[in-house]
């Protein structure tokens, strides 16, 4: 396979094997193909290769047909939630300049776009490559201003490999999709059907956790990608529900670290599932897993590089103004290096998030993650936080992270998030705000009296703010950006 505009044409010549469906049990067929790329050629203003296509994205069946229409004419997706606000979706847009954007059954062309110059001009259709743009990602923006994340068809091919081979997917499979398809994790369980032949189940509805584990067992699904908040939602209730999961044979995780008793409930319910504890940024889709043989062994690792890709922990050596490799439990940046990697953001004024170190040649690039690690003496990589996010609380330096995968071992908490703050002498403190199981006045103090026990006095976050439910983004995240508001207010 060469490039995403393939899969159109295995679906629009029936050589796809497997299968892509909704909850009604709708499939996408040649003819949903056909439908979405004549929508495409019919548009008012043209639409050409390397056009930007703004997709307001369902969890649903046209979606998917219109991403792959666009993709057969070498337009670059552009993939938003359905339901964000316009003004979000008009920011996107003017941000990488789109040429229309598709909602439902229309193609909108933009006022906004500006027509750019193109070096060649050619005469004869364009044959879409590896090398063209396929996708802009934006981020959720849950840490700072979203950003545009450009990945070519190469490097969302090169990280579907990768994936589909430490995941051991199978033609047998059947995976859940839970996550909107404007979020990276939820498009590429799409892509897992299309590319490997497994079959995904589209989620189309807002998330119920106890709808959720019906579909799961009335579904026979074998995966079952999640975000943390999702996993401990679900276990939750796995003892009160008792679903069928004896199909259910891989759990996987992104956006944040998978609790220690999240796991833990998950296992003694379905003692054969395998559990992937990963790590990885849209920038680069995947970077770090953990065999699931070795959770308890390496509990709180995110394991080793994936397969075809780099990883490397490096400090900046302050006499030669380069970097250096950290050793072995020495905290210090992630960097990346492989195909998977993106291009770049697309605004290349863009602040924050990764950045890219440009080596001897194209694609010779380390990419800076901006995320705090570690490496133990056998090689397994631990998450200590973003080096942003570092908080210096009376001349501690203190990791969010590390806090957190303590904190959640408590059986009281729910969920649980490190912020830095700053206290009434404008001296900068840590504060846990904490959704507790049961909010109740004595769990609260049992809690307070828990942290003095079981963590050192001199990286106990200043305060502990107990709420009702923790707010998450649009992609199942912890909304840390509202709540560094709401601790500003």
């Amino acid at each position: 396979m060469f490039s995403l505009a393939d899969l159109f044409d295995r679906v629009i010549s029936g050589f796809w094997s497997g299968s892509l469906e909704n909850l009604t049990g709708e499939n996408l067929s040649n003819q949903c193909c056909e439908r979405a790329l004549s929508l495409l050629q019919l548009a008012d203003t043209p639409l050409v290769h390397g056009d930007r296509l703004v997709i307001r994205a369902q969890n649903d069946i046209p979606t998917v047909a219109t991403m792959l229409a666009a993709w057969h004419l070498g337009l670059v997706v552009v993939p938003v939630k359905g339901d964000a606000s316009q003004s979000a979706v008009s920011a996107i847009a003017s941000d990488c300049n789109a040429k229309a954007i598709v909602e439902g059954e229309k193609v909108i062309s933009l006022a906004t776009y500006r027509p750019q110059q193109r070096l060649f001009e050619l005469n004869t259709p364009v044959r879409v490559t590896g090398v063209d743009l396929a996708l802009i990602i934006y981020t959720s923006g849950s840490t700072g201003k979203p950003k545009g994340i450009m990945l070519t068809h190469q490097n969302v091919l090169t990280s579907l490999d990768s994936l589909s081979q430490y995941l051991r997917l199978a033609e047998t499979d059947r995976i859940l999709c839970l996550s909107p398809l404007s979020f990276d994790y939820g498009l590429y369980q799409v892509l897992f059907a299309l590319k490997t032949g497994c079959s995904t189940i589209l989620y189309d509805k807002t998330f119920n956790p106890l709808h959720a584990l019906k579909v799961i067992s009335d579904q026979k699904i074998s995966v079952l990608p999640i975000v943390p908040a999702m996993g401990a939602a679900l276990a939750k209730l796995l003892t009160l529900v008792k679903p069928d999961l004896s199909v259910l044979r891989a759990l996987t995780n992104t956006g944040g670290h998978l609790p220690e008793y999240v796991i833990r409930t998950w296992k003694e319910y379905c003692p054969a599932l395998d559990v992937f504890s990963m790590y990885g940024l849209t920038e680069c889709k995947r970077a770090l897993y953990l065999e699931p043989e070795l959770w308890e062994q390496k509990m709180g690792s995110v394991g080793k590089p994936i397969p075809g890709l780099d990883a490397r922990i490096f400090l900046m050596d302050a006499g030669s103004n380069a970097y250096r490799e950290a050793e072995a439990n020495e905290i210090g940046e992630l960097f990346v290096r492989g195909s998977g990697v993106m291009q770049a953001y697309y605004d290349p004024c863009a602040q924050g998030g990764a950045q890219i170190f440009n080596g001897l040649y194209r694609d010779d690039n380390w990419l800076a993650t901006g995320d705090l690690f570690s490496r133990d003496q056998e090689g397994f990589y631990y998450f200590r936080g973003r080096s942003k996010d570092l908080i210096k609380q009376a001349g501690f330096c203190l990791f969010p992270k590390d806090l957190e995968a303590v904190i959640d071992t408590c059986p009281l908490v729910h969920l649980s998030v490190v912020l830095g703050s700053l206290d009434k002498f404008q001296n900068e403190v840590a504060v846990c705000v904490v959704e507790l199981q049961e909010n109740t006045p004595e769990n609260q103090q049992q809690l307070k009296v828990w942290l003095k026990e079981n963590l050192d006095a001199d990286y106990t976050p200043r305060e502990v703010r107990f709420v009702e439910s923790i707010d998450l983004t649009a992609n199942g995240k912890i909304d840390k950006k509202k709540l560094e508001q709401e601790l500003q207010a």
